[in-house]
């Protein structure tokens, strides 16, 4: 580490010389690398000037890559490809000191779960999209040349995807999209702190995050010195606090397919209800169908006139648009999001479907938390994942209370509900809201022994209580699927 920050010193950022230093690098005892302040900072203050042309980089007109990369080589393979051409070079290479200090290894779910830990994922979409991301790898690996890869194994090749994927930074092209991906050393040390709720999705929420990044033209005066990345103060920071940065206002999908870590209390995550506005229509028709069609001309000129409604909720394509492929396919999906909110086009198709009954908007309503039904009854009881998580010795001490109150709270909830019967498999008695503070979790340390079923007050099951320490991939899998069919289930309670 020390001859990393030596290099950076000699290449320029000045701000890691002991007078000037306002951040250091901490190593955490479960391995985890983050950087914190070394003294108190007023909200304004630069803390880094990174110049660009320390970063590794990737953008459509970059020669190198364009030589030895097959054409529709994706960016993250391109970028890891010139990472792992970087990498053989050894200390010949002018990055050398950065690539000493990278991950040896990211908990990604793409490099770590097993097949016998797929199930426990349980939410389709993300199935479908890991199996997808696989696919992509293994289609790539015949099509690269050793000339491309810097003579790397496929295991080397797994490695550098996913440290491209949990560590580039990314400017924005004209239209969407992003121009150039970069790595950028030191930067990429910070831990994300996004906006949190209160508690449940739909709470208020607020920032974590306490800096912001921006990029920064040469000055007139010197324009050799070339682009720079400033790394702002958002707030004031007090000493020892540490430094956080949002990686963006995504859902949870990125986050652990990509990086294998669950933000807990995400404002921005979704849960996907259907692929596509046809795949909604042909299964509203299949459980739904309207009365009193003569013929099947009749219910496709219908459907036909749900899917123009639906249509035209969504934003009309601009020629500026830079899309990908897996973007475009991204934004047809259908979700809901916190806050029992649904896709205006999912809303627009079902309520012209229940207008042309003559029925209220509300039917329409009752048609998609019919889905989420159906989605939750495929799946493990909600409840019971928030216990497991609360009794794994590794939960933090605060997200232990929160998955508590948590199951409390939809344990409660689901059992008051008349429609939901049907997909209870865990008894949960009525009880009153959970305390602001439990007496029993205060006293516990976060690394005690797991919690026992009467540590948490009125929060029971049938089934056997999860007990002991959960595998990374469990443990990781139900911190995904708890948030997802909380969504879910938040549709359900207030349809």
């Amino acid at each position: 580490m020390q001859a990393f920050l030596a290099w950076l010193t000699a290449q320029g950022v000045d701000d890691l010389q002991k007078e000037k230093c306002k951040l250091g690098v901490y190593h955490a005892e479960k391995g985890e690398r983050g950087m914190l302040s070394l003294q108190d900072i007023k909200a304004g203050t630069v803390l880094l000037h990174l110049p660009l042309r320390l970063a590794i980089t990737d953008h459509p007109a970059d020669q190198e890559s364009n030589e030895v990369m097959f054409e529709d080589a994706p960016w993250s393979l391109r970028l890891a490809c010139k990472l792992l051409r970087e990498k053989t070079k050894g200390s010949a290479s002018p990055y050398h000191p950065y690539l000493q200090v990278l991950p040896e290894h990211v908990p990604s779910p793409l490099h770590t779960f097993a097949w016998e830990d797929m199930p426990e994922i349980e939410i389709p979409d993300m199935t479908q999209q890991l199996h997808h991301a696989s696919w992509l790898l293994s289609d790539a690996w015949p099509r690269l040349s050793p000339e491309a890869t810097g003579g790397a194994s496929r295991e080397e090749l797994e490695w550098a995807v996913s440290v491209v994927h949990s560590r580039t930074f990314g400017t924005a092209a004209k239209g969407g999209g992003t121009a150039v991906h970069m790595l950028l050393p030191l930067v990429d040390f910070l831990n994300h702190g996004g906006d949190e709720t209160e508690c449940f999705p739909g709470d208020p929420f607020a920032p974590t995050a306490n800096v912001r990044w921006h990029l920064v033209a040469p000055s007139s005066d010197n324009p050799s010195e070339g682009f720079q990345m400033h790394l702002v103060a958002r707030q004031d920071i007090p000493e020892g606090q540490e430094i956080l940065l949002s990686y963006g206002d995504r859902n949870n999908d990125d986050f652990f397919l990509h990086y294998g870590f669950v933000p807990l209390r995400n404002p921005h995550d979704d849960a996907v209800l259907f692929q596509d506005l046809t795949d909604a229509l042909d299964w509203h028709y299949e459980h739904f169908k309207p009365e009193g069609l003569a013929n099947e001309e009749d219910a496709r000129i219908l459907y036909q006139a749900a899917a123009e409604a639906g249509l035209a909720q969504e934003r009309p394509p601009s020629p500026e648009d830079n899309l990908t492929a897996a973007m475009q396919e991204q934004e047809q999906k259908l979700r809901v999001y916190p806050g029992a909110l649904v896709d205006a086009r999912l809303m627009a198709a079902f309520q012209h479907l229940v207008a042309s009954q003559g029925q209220e908007p509300k039917k329409a309503v009752a048609a998609v938390a019919a889905r989420c039904q159906q989605l939750l009854a495929t799946m493990s009881p909600l409840p019971d994942d928030l216990k497991a998580l609360a009794a794994d010795p590794w939960t933090e001490q605060d997200d232990r209370w929160y998955y508590v109150t948590a199951a409390q709270h939809y344990g409660v909830a689901i059992q008051k509900h008349p429609q939901t019967q049907v997909l209870l498999q865990a008894s949960t008695p009525e009880v009153a809201a959970p305390p602001v503070q439990s007496p029993a979790l205060a006293q516990q340390d976060a690394n005690s022994k797991p919690y026992a079923e009467d540590d948490m007050p009125g929060v029971t099951s049938t089934t056997d209580f999860q007990k002991g320490v959960l595998t990374p991939a469990r443990r990781l899998a139900l911190m995904y699927r708890s948030q997802k069919k909380m969504l879910l289930w938040d549709v359900v309670l207030q349809g």
